[in-house]
């Protein structure tokens, strides 16, 4: 029974969770299209490089002890405002951490306008503070629906700004205006439908207890931003902002795509497999079950993405932005192969071992940067950089498969057993999709013939071989529907 009853709130919570993401990122995608033909690179290159730093102070305050209030079963009221207030304080003491040491971030990379910059985007660590507690809150009720309409309306009004600003010429103040304001209109809606509100109430020793698993997936979180970041600044330092902006835009599309599933994984999957950490069975068939759903969704996605990327990017983006299709590539490589990871990081948490989460990142992290000093030594191009992504990325789910089959039960060889399956039936459709490319040279055309051609050779192929995931996407499918006509 209880079984039945987590399975269905987790199908419900996975549905509303990947309509409050694929709403959002659509609204962000179509505002990201409009804001690339307006502005150049090198606006995207400055951001890319000023929200590093961003991204790694809110790895304080976004998400580590956020995971804390997620993982414990029977969270209240007092460890919400213990966590609010305690984010808020270390929010406040970074925000003013990178107002004093924008002027050294400045001259190290020898732009003064970087100063400016950093000063206003920083805004974006203490509005976090409070956003990060109302998702926490939301992920451990399961009350996705509730987040849906605000994440989508707030995606929408920012957009609205950060295109306005754009039309009139503000260049890199439109990305930052549009940054700002998604996440105070996020925070404003989201506060309009969540029961839970800050208030004056705190506890040490809750602290000390939530801190104790939040640490670790701080330190992890820390080596896991600082380790993506680090080609980004080291192409800023080295290299244009051109580059810069090319290499952001070409891992932003295979994001706007893939990071809708993987969100979705994360967001769920954690808090649903916290709550049978301690039935192994239901937990294996659970993470593999994600696996092999996200996979069979993900990988004709990513391998057509990459066939067809030069008439997406000319279509949507203008000819301009051809330099990032290399770099959205290699992260249509890297992305293909995160969901296994995903399931499998969420599968480690869930039980509780956070500290083996940060071993496993610590090694991967440490070989990966191993490789990005090599590329650095040998080639010393932005594309050998981001090729080092692939390469570690590979190395890091294997190590994670080795270890979710040792601790959890979920075998490596099933693992890529159920990543191999849908991989070879996109490939056939990649070949083909490549040919029509050849054969059909206006974009327009080739671009919607590749399209529909790819879809009906992926789910044709999965028709003929009875692939298992197809089918049971289909019955989902089909009941929610059935359950909605009854209605």
């Amino acid at each position: 029974m209880t079984e039945n009853i987590t399975r269905k709130k987790v199908m419900t919570s996975l549905f509303w969770a990947y309509c409050e993401n694929i709403s959002a990122q659509f609204v962000s995608f179509v505002v990201t299209i409009v804001l690339a033909r307006l502005l150049a690179p090198s606006d995207y290159g400055t951001i890319a490089l000023v929200t590093v730093f961003i991204n790694i102070a809110n790895v304080f305050v976004s998400s580590s002890f956020c995971m804390s209030l997620i993982q414990k079963k029977d969270a209240d009221e007092l460890d919400y405002n213990t966590i609010f207030w305690f984010n808020f304080a270390i929010a406040i003491v970074l925000y003013l951490a990178l107002y004093v040491g924008a002027p050294q971030i400045g001259r190290y990379y020898n732009d003064d306008f970087l100063i400016v910059i950093i000063r206003v985007l920083s805004l974006r660590i203490p509005l976090s503070a409070y956003n990060s507690v109302q998702t926490a809150y939301v992920s451990n009720k399961m009350v996705f629906r509730k987040s849906f309409f605000s994440t989508f309306l707030g995606a929408a009004f920012s957009g609205v700004i950060g295109i306005g600003a754009a039309y009139f010429s503000k260049g890199v103040w439109a990305l930052i205006a549009q940054s700002i304001s998604n996440v105070i209109f996020n925070t404003i809606f989201l506060a309009m439908v969540v029961k839970w509100k800050p208030k004056f109430m705190f506890s040490y020793e809750r602290l000390k207890k939530l801190i104790g698993f939040g640490w670790k997936l701080l330190a992890t979180g820390l080596m896991f931003t600082g380790y993506s970041e680090l080609r980004t600044l080291v192409i800023g330092k080295r290299y244009s902002t051109d580059d810069l902006g090319y290499y952001n835009k070409g891992f932003q599309l295979p994001q706007f795509i893939a990071s809708n599933i993987d969100s979705t994984i994360t967001k769920v999957m954690f808090p649903a497999l916290s709550k049978s950490q301690d039935n192994k069975e239901n937990l294996v068939k659970m993470t593999r079950r994600s696996a092999k759903t996200s996979a069979y969704i993900m990988t004709p996605i990513l391998f057509g993405l990459a066939v067809v990327g030069n008439n997406v990017v000319g279509i949507l983006l203008t000819d301009k932005w051809l330099p990032c299709v290399p770099y959205m590539q290699l992260m249509c490589i890297v992305w293909w192969l995160q969901p296994t990871q995903s399931c499998s990081i969420q599968a480690i948490k869930a039980v509780g071992k956070s500290d083996l989460y940060l071993k496993i990142e610590v090694i991967s992290k440490i070989f990966g940067i191993s490789l990005l000093v090599a590329a650095i030594k040998i080639f010393n191009t932005p594309f050998s950089i981001a090729l080092t992504m692939v390469f570690g990325q590979f190395f890091a789910m294997v190590l994670y498969g080795i270890y979710v089959s040792k601790y959890i039960g979920y075998k490596l060889k099933d693992q890529i057993r159920d990543l191999a399956i849908p991989a070879i039936l996109a490939s056939c459709m990649g070949g083909i999709v490549y040919l029509i490319g050849i054969l059909i040279e206006k974009r327009m055309i080739a671009l919607p013939v590749q399209i529909i051609v790819g879809a009906t050779i992926y789910v044709g192929l999965s028709v003929i071989l009875k692939v298992e995931e197809f089918q049971y996407l289909f019955e989902l499918i089909s009941k929610i529907i059935k359950r909605r006509n009854e209605k």
